[in-house]
């Protein structure tokens, strides 16, 4: 026979149970270095470039900014850090980085000094597996296309070398 109070009893334990197995997840990333992201021809002391990356999971969310690193055509970063992603939802959310050129007066159209040199947006890992590897960095089109002159578009330009991994921390 059928008794309705003991399957409720039974479906709420299950859920509390599924609820517990919920936990906090964390994206752990280390940060190594980028590859060919500017051109070596633009300045003759190159090697006094200096570069921060800025990375995020979601938008409005934690981010992450690296120490300044200095040097043509490879700046080496070597950091790590810990994003806290909430309830993890595997394929729905990507980590972001973008390449700034600091301190680059020199540069058409920058008033600020900070220039972009390169973004991508990497599918992040599922729950417990490492993704360690160099990923293609796109960077803006200084000149505008011959047949519109409007659409300025993207350029493949450069590597970021990075690894990461989701964890649960309990």
């Amino acid at each position: 026979m059928f008794d309705k109070n003991r399957f409720a009893g039974e479906l709420k334990r299950k859920r509390s149970v599924m609820v517990d197995e919920e936990q906090e997840c964390y994206l752990c990333l280390k940060i190594f270095s980028a590859e060919d992201i500017d051109r070596a021809t633009m300045n003759p002391n190159g090697e006094m470039r200096r570069y921060r990356a800025l990375i995020w999971v979601r938008h409005m969310d934690e981010n992450f900014i690296t120490p300044t690193a200095s040097g043509l055509p490879n700046p080496s970063w070597d950091s790590a850090c810990i994003l806290p992603l909430g309830i993890y939802e595997p394929f729905r959310y990507f980590l972001h980085v973008e390449v700034y050129r600091m301190c680059a007066k020199s540069d058409p159209g920058s008033s600020t000094g900070i220039v972009l040199v390169g973004k991508t947006r990497i599918p992040l890992p599922k729950l417990g597996h490492k993704i360690c590897g160099r990923f293609g960095l796109v960077r803006p089109n200084d000149a505008p296309s011959s047949s519109s002159g409007s659409d300025l578009g993207c350029i493949a330009e450069g590597h970021i070398i990075l690894d990461m991994e989701i964890k649960q921390f309990f």
